[in-house]
């Protein structure tokens, strides 16, 4: 992938944001790199050297190998930092990189960092559950030692004081627990990602259709109903449901203060829409879907 510097930022930034630091060693795959869906990893692969990004919408993952770095010397007691485990499932090596590792009388408590959004710490995240159960599989079968507590580190940098919503972090740096899985369910995850990664690497080497993403994998938002009124920038609320949009777009009319209206607000694949999988361009799956589209508005 080549790195660009459209807006002429600093050079070391752009040697930076060239710069290699991470690593999965020897391993087949990384933790992420499983985590990722097979279409999206299989697209990066074929594409590498057409795809481009910009050092200018690189920030937070530069500021996440700062983070990395600073860590690693960040040396405490009862703490292991930067300890990246490998292993093997059904004959394929798997590696894992672990932020830190508290030591207590009653096992490991794995952290994670994250530079995130608040959003995100105030919604469901599946693949932090995900990441994370796989990192206590990686110690307890490795290390053989219990692992009795999982966390999210959220360094949040849309942090604002004066949002009083419920749920909303109380500090720019909260602590998310996650759930524990049962024995098991990891390494049952493990073997179905990696069966779906096989399968899309055979399909690509047979210049055969790749699997499909998942519209969890697409981050599919749900269609919304938003009621609003002529003069009003903001919806005076939205709904998921029609009905109920209907129901409050009736009684904002009758109020007498101008006829209400619903505003469709179509879900869409926001993974796909972004780009942030780098390969939107090249992906018949969405590709298709947005010809279809445009045909339909004709």
């Amino acid at each position: 992938m080549k790195v660009t510097n459209v807006h002429n930022v600093p050079e070391p930034l752009v040697t930076l944001a060239k710069a290699q630091y991470y690593s999965k060693g020897k391993a087949q795959y990384s933790v992420t790199e499983l985590m990722s869906p097979p279409r999206v990893r299989r697209l990066q692969e074929i594409h590498d050297a057409q795809r481009e990004e910009d050092v200018s919408n690189m920030l937070w993952s530069l500021l996440g190998s700062a983070l990395h770095v600073v860590m690693e010397r960040g040396v405490t007691p009862g703490y292991i930092t930067e300890e990246r485990l490998f292993t093997e499932v059904d004959s394929v090596t798997i590696s894992g990189g672990i932020d830190l590792q508290e030591e207590t009388p009653y096992g490991i408590i794995i952290t994670d960092y994250k530079f995130t959004s608040a959003w995100a710490v105030m919604n469901e995240k599946v693949e932090w559950e995900q990441q994370l159960n796989i990192y206590k599989f990686l110690v307890e079968r490795v290390k053989g030692k219990k692992v009795v507590g999982l966390r999210i580190c959220a360094l949040i940098r849309d942090f604002s004081r004066h949002d009083t919503r419920e749920g909303y972090p109380a500090s720019p740096i909260h602590m998310v627990d996650i759930p524990l899985w049962e024995d098991g369910r990891a390494l049952q995850y493990l073997r179905d990602r990696i069966e779906a990664h096989s399968d899309s690497k055979v399909a690509k080497d047979f210049a055969e259709e790749l699997p499909m993403c998942t519209p969890e994998e697409r981050w599919m938002s749900e269609t919304i109903y938003a009621v609003k009124r002529d003069g009003r920038k903001t919806a005076i609320r939205v709904f998921k449901d029609s009905t109920e949009a209907q129901q409050c777009a009736d009684e904002e009319t009758r109020k007498g203060k101008g006829k209400a209206y619903i505003e469709v607000r179509p879900a869409e694949p926001k993974r796909c829409t972004g780009d942030y999988c780098g390969v939107s361009r090249w992906c018949t799956q969405y590709q298709e879907e947005q010809s279809n589209a445009k045909a339909t508005d004709i």
